[in-house]
């Protein structure tokens, strides 16, 4: 085959996602909610407490997927295929749109959140005082620039209070990824390099 048509094999889901593929309905319907950490959350200690035998069906099923895997993995480096991560370069035109798939993909997995960085703090709890202070009919990179500017002009005894709720924010979010690769399986590490990098306030 030419170079051009090789096509990298898709890495096969483990167990636990295709038993949630197949849950995840009754588990948002028990629990009144879909909100992705509180289904992941549930879903993880169903799977925990659940049977050998009721797992195995789903785990025979990953385990063949695995094998085949591994077989077209290694027909496509014999052929001359480079194996390259998941994550592929998107077009400038279609960069937020891909952001907010892979954003809705972690959000469906369960993945938690990561928490913003301390100037989307200092902006999420005064950006209806800044959209005051620019005026109405101002777009909102307007509020976002003005935000920018006063979150540069800050002290660091100012900034503190925001790095010091989102420092707590996130050793809470470190952990509760921790629990969620438990139970998400060998394709959790996959999915976390991909996580949101939020933009820093130099960008503004």
């Amino acid at each position: 085959a030419a170079m051009t048509d090789l096509v990298q094999p898709t890495k096969p889901t483990t167990g636990y996602w295709l038993w949630l593929s197949d849950n995840r309905p009754a588990i948002i319907k028990e629990l009144g909610t879909g909100k992705g950490s509180a289904v992941a959350k549930h879903a993880g200690e169903k799977w925990k407490a659940l049977p050998a035998a009721d797992r195995k069906p789903y785990e025979d099923k990953a385990a063949t997927a695995k094998k085949e895997y591994d077989a077209k993995m290694e027909e496509f480096l014999a052929a001359g295929g480079v194996k390259n991560k998941r994550k592929m370069k998107e077009p400038k035109d279609g960069k937020r749109g891909g952001k907010k798939a892979r954003a809705d993909a972690r959000a469906a997995s369960g993945m938690p959140k990561r928490p913003p960085s301390a100037y989307f703090q200092f902006m999420k709890e005064n950006q209806e005082a800044i959209r005051k202070e620019v005026g109405p009919g101002k777009p909102i990179s307007a509020v976002g620039a003005l935000g920018g500017q006063k979150w540069k002009a800050m002290t660091d005894a100012q900034k503190k209070p925001y790095e010091d709720k989102v420092a707590k924010l996130k050793a809470e979010w470190v952990k509760a990824v921790e629990e969620w690769k438990k139970t998400a399986g060998a394709n959790a590490d996959e999915n976390d390099e991909d996580e949101d990098d939020n933009e820093e306030e130099e960008e503004q």
